[in-house]
């Protein structure tokens, strides 16, 4: 059986994100089911608005569900009931930073939303995965001749190529999964990205032959 050696190569890159998401909650606790559904339905047009007004495209955002139920709270050793709640979430999506700064403030000011986000997302066609993949290659061929040379043999063809997938860590300009809940007077949030890092990893066998 010939002798074979089992590299990793590792590379992390740093890349600009392509697009920003946030999640936009409504919610209304209200003394009936009827009046809880119809404020969020309110609120919901409202943010519908403020997306044509700033020229969203109706593809970059998605309601993600709608929900009603009734709330009730302990008070002591028995449960209150306190009204019904509805609420409904709102997933956009977009490339300028900015913009989302902007739909955040007027979100909350206007609709009384609850902010999470941001997140920074690259898109899967963004050149960066094709360098981290280029240098993780390249990487793992440099470990293998290292310890083939060491081994005083020579490093063969390659025998098997396994890829466990690319990563990126996001900046954290602001803790995702934060809630923002601004006043009417609040000024508006600037919303600026920093680079992610993104690593791509290989596994490869070299067969090793006697030099």
């Amino acid at each position: 059986m010939s002798a074979t050696i089992t590299v990793t190569g590792t590379a992390v890159i740093p890349a600009q994100p392509d697009e920003v998401a946030i999640g936009i909650a409504l919610s209304h606790l209200a003394p009936t089911p009827d009046a809880a559904i119809s404020e969020v339905a309110m609120r919901s047009q409202q943010l519908e608005a403020i997306f044509n007004e700033m020229g969203i495209g109706r593809d970059r955002w998605t309601t993600s569900g709608v929900s009603v139920k009734e709330e009730r709270e302990w008070d002591g050793n028995r449960q209150v009931h306190r009204g019904y709640h509805a609420g409904t979430r709102v997933h956009l999506r977009v490339a300028d930073a900015q913009l989302v700064g902007k739909v955040m403030h007027e979100s909350v000011r206007r609709c009384q939303a609850a902010i999470d986000g941001p997140t920074w997302l690259i898109a899967p066609d963004n050149p960066a995965h094709d360098d981290a993949r280029r240098l993780a290659a390249i990487a793992a061929r440099a470990k293998a001749q290292t310890y083939a040379t060491a081994l005083d043999v020579r490093l063969g063809s390659i025998v098997i190529v396994t890829e466990p997938g690319l990563d990126s860590e996001p900046p954290r300009p602001m803790q995702k999964g934060a809630r923002l809940m601004a006043m009417e007077a609040a000024p508006e949030i600037t919303v600026q990205s920093g680079d992610l890092d993104i690593t791509a990893t290989i596994i490869v066998t070299f067969a090793l032959e006697q030099g």
